[in-house]
């Protein structure tokens, strides 16, 4: 018995490194939805969570197994850290903490019966993504985003130390349709937890050409907590 327990665990285990490997950082945030698994539900299937903060979620399991026999492991456990909080009955509550920027996947199982596992992907970021669909503020002429990470700073200079980390965006040419609007471009904003602006930076383009990807890199404000981009709708 106790040596299929800990191949089903070392076959969980695995599959979330294989995983968190192979998710890429999400462009836009993605509306949550349960993630059902083989006799337990978890009230979201996606988590995003930022520098400092805290998320929960529940775990319900079927009627008449205990809560109390639930636990989660981390694929990559650098970018956040899930442990039992509060239980009753078939429910558990579960805190996810933030340790640093990147992607990763957990399962909540049943120590009992591994089989008996729901997944959840953790998307911990230093600042909160505040993405439109269409960047720009020209409808002939926008692009779009393709991925964002974040990376840290490494400029050691005491002089220099109003940074967290540097934000690197690469962004696609969706729409070119006004020739005099070659070089295109838009700005950008980082804000304080009172709605304050940081720091204003300008995406660019000095030759807009349709289905071209291009790339910009910020340094992120220490007191950051969002970050948006011009848009029309």
């Amino acid at each position: 018995m106790k040596t299929n327990f800990k191949k089903l665990l070392c076959s969980i285990i695995t599959l979330f490194m294989v995983a968190s490997i192979n998710i890429a950082t999400p462009v836009l945030p993605v509306s949550a939805k349960e993630s059902i698994g083989n006799g337990l539900i978890l009230s979201t299937d996606m988590i995003t969570i930022t520098e400092n903060g805290t998320v929960a979620f529940t775990a319900l399991m079927e009627e008449g197994f205990d809560a109390s026999r639930l636990a989660c492991v981390v694929a990559d456990p650098a970018v956040a850290n899930v442990s039992l909080g509060t239980y009753a009955l078939n429910a558990a509550a579960f805190q996810v903490t933030y340790q640093s920027a990147g992607t990763t996947v957990a399962a909540v199982y049943n120590i009992d019966n591994p089989a008996v596992v729901a997944y959840v992907t953790i998307n911990a970021t230093p600042v909160i993504m505040d993405i439109p669909s269409k960047l720009g503020t020209n409808r002939d002429n926008y692009c779009s985003l393709v991925s964002y990470e974040f990376v840290p700073y490494d400029f050691s200079y005491t002089n220099f130390q109003d940074y967290k980390c540097t934000l690197n965006l690469k962004y696609q040419c969706v729409s070119y349709k006004d020739d005099d609007y070659n070089r295109w471009g838009c700005y950008g904003y980082f804000y304080d937890a009172a709605g304050n602006v940081l720091s204003k930076v300008h995406l660019y383009a000095s030759s807009l050409s349709k289905g071209r990807i291009y790339h910009s890199e910020f340094n992120v404000p220490i007191n950051a907590v969002r970050f948006s981009i011009e848009s029309f709708s």
